[in-house]
């Protein structure tokens, strides 16, 4: 398995959307994005209310679309 990764680590990233409760009892939803090949957050925003198309956004803000992805998978 270690060749797989060291060989793919720049193609591949770790996202997480999380749910944060404030003090005053509102929910507020955090994505985060971390690619694996620096192991650092590439991407973190904080919204109030979730979409598809927020998300859209933030993901397309992280990898701009600029090649052509060989795989995608969602867990």
């Amino acid at each position: 398995m270690a060749p797989f990764l060291r060989n793919h680590a720049p193609d591949i990233a770790a996202m997480d959307l999380l749910v944060v409760p404030t003090i005053g009892f509102d929910l507020l939803y955090a994505l985060v994005i971390i690619l694996l090949q620096r192991r650092d957050p590439a991407w973190i925003n904080v919204t109030t209310h979730p979409t598809a198309e927020w998300i859209a956004r933030q993901i397309t803000a992280v990898f701009p679309w600029n090649g052509v992805f060989s795989h995608c998978t969602v867990s």
